[in-house]
């Protein structure tokens, strides 16, 4: 399956040419993306860019999340293409790309060289979500 990870301002100019799937990701109080309709599937998220609640509003990644994006992602494995947003597309969509290559032995240099700032945190709950994973506690 191939790959593409946008911002919220061009996935909502973006529109499949193939049987395409899409993780939204948005802020908890923010309105959803407005998406294309060609879409053959969407999982939507909301959920805070950070590594660490530091208050009241603030959503962690949780297991919960991880476990509706592989759900997600093994119901659609014919799919020809993931799209993965967030709001800039520069920190948590890339942290679920690049979590998603971990578990699927999808090559991850392209995604991590074009995307720095990944959102760590993101990444590790989705990898220790695995059945028979550590609980990722160092």
């Amino acid at each position: 399956m191939e790959l593409r990870v946008l911002s919220r301002e061009a996935v909502e100019r973006y529109h499949p040419d193939r049987v395409e799937i899409c993780v939204s990701i948005s802020d908890p109080m923010a309105p959803p993306a407005t998406l294309s309709p060609g879409f053959a599937a969407i999982l939507r998220l909301a959920f805070s860019d950070i590594v660490a609640a530091q208050c009241a509003e603030d959503v962690l990644f949780s297991p919960e999340h991880a476990s509706a994006i592989v759900e997600f992602v093994e119901r659609w494995r014919h799919a020809d293409r993931l799209v993965v947003h967030c709001h800039a597309g520069l920190s948590r969509s890339p942290g679920v790309a690049l979590g998603l290559c971990d578990r699927y032995g999808w090559p991850v240099d392209a995604v991590e060289a074009s995307y720095p700032y990944w959102n760590r945190w993101v990444r590790r709950v989705l990898v220790d979500d695995q059945p028979g994973s550590s609980d990722g506690s160092e």
